[in-house]
């Protein structure tokens, strides 16, 4: 059994090394970290500590078939849920024809919807609604991820127990781009689950991207959070790919394929999806709403105009309408997975838009 003292002193020793590499040969210093992670780490990690170190190096992870490398799936937190459709009505005996779908962000998994006791897919449960959760390695590109997302869920609604009525999607963070991502990948594809989905939810969502000092920021709290991570004090200076694509908001294959210097593509970026109610939570740690510095500190990961989609010189707005768009304060990153005057947006929103009350309406 390795000590955390002896692991500390162990990587230490190894960051001081990395250190000195890192400007001769980021390739090696990588491989070096890697094999770290791979073998002086203890063979049992917790659900949280294998997601933080995905988003930080899971498109290297990928490359190495590593066993601490995190798969795509649709959960209920409690099973990975089939794409048979025998087996998923074994699995969801009890399930109803309303969905809503969560998508976590960076460095976290779908287990982690839960805090504090709240969870927001839960929440919608008391309303018919059936939680499920995107679990997916979070340091691959957005947009690898939003094309697998896309065609695993034309899937599972396809082999879902009964016809599915509505969709609903929330996306925390990266999450949200994600399924930005998923939703343009299914128009490209003419996937069927487009036109079931009903209500989108960003929460947080960074979709003209969050400043690279403050994803270091998040990066180095993140790791402080989980025992034997704790240590890995400079894993900022190695960033994946899905940590660059957070960065500038990049949804589609091209963006990334073109280089972070070329402003073409962010130009023309995708739209939200039409036919689809779009709504966007954006949030501040201060409480003046009204002050700029506020704004651009927002939730301590995301700016405000950012999570709202706004216009900037390189970026055409996202045209989210003014009644769906909220601006909390003194609520930051993580808060908004708790926070009541979130959560009652949130519900506000599905439920005024639900399938439901539109059939009882006409």
């Amino acid at each position: 059994m390795i000590s955390r003292n002896n692991l500390s002193q162990k990587f230490q020793t190894l960051m001081d090394e990395l250190s000195s590499k890192v400007s001769e040969n980021r390739v090696v210093a990588k491989e070096k970290l890697g094999d770290f992670i791979e073998h002086g780490l203890p063979p049992v990690q917790s659900e949280a500590v294998i997601a933080t170190l995905n988003g930080i190096l899971g498109d290297y992870l990928v490359q190495r078939d590593s066993r601490l490398k995190q798969e795509m799936a649709i959960r209920d937190q409690q099973q990975t849920l089939s794409l048979e459709a025998d087996t998923l009505s074994q699995q969801l005996p009890e399930c109803n024809d309303r969905i809503v779908v969560c998508v976590h962000g960076w460095c976290m998994n779908d287990v982690q919807w839960k805090r504090k006791d709240h969870d927001h897919g839960r929440s919608l449960a008391k309303y018919g609604y059936t939680p499920i959760y995107l679990r997916y390695n979070t340091g691959l590109h957005i947009s690898a991820n939003g094309e697998e997302f896309a065609l695993m869920l034309e899937q599972l609604i396809a082999a879902w127990p009964c016809k599915v009525k509505e969709l609903v999607i929330i996306g925390h963070s990266m999450g949200g781009l994600v399924t930005r991502s998923a939703c343009y990948y299914a128009q490209l594809h003419e996937l069927s689950w487009l036109s079931t989905l009903r209500t989108f939810i960003t929460l947080g969502t960074p979709h003209n991207g969050a400043p690279l000092a403050q994803l270091a920021c998040w990066i180095d709290n993140r790791v402080a959070e989980a025992p034997y991570l704790k240590m890995l004090t400079k894993l900022s200076e190695f960033r994946s790919s899905g940590t660059k694509d957070l960065s500038r908001g990049f949804v589609r294959h091209g963006d990334w394929d073109l280089g972070e210097g070329d402003a073409h593509t962010v130009l023309a970026r995708p739209l939200l999806p039409q036919g689809v109610v779009c709504c966007a939570v954006a949030t501040c740690l201060g409480q003046n709403p009204n002050d700029e510095n506020n704004l651009k500190l927002g939730d301590g990961l995301v700016p405000v105009s950012s999570a709202l989609g706004e216009s900037t010189a390189e970026q055409r707005a996202l045209n989210y309408p003014e009644e769906n768009k909220w601006v909390g304060v003194g609520i930051n990153h993580l808060d908004l997975l708790t926070h009541p005057q979130v959560t009652g947006k949130v519900e506000q929103w599905v439920l005024s838009n639900s399938a439901e009350n539109h059939d009882e309406l006409t």
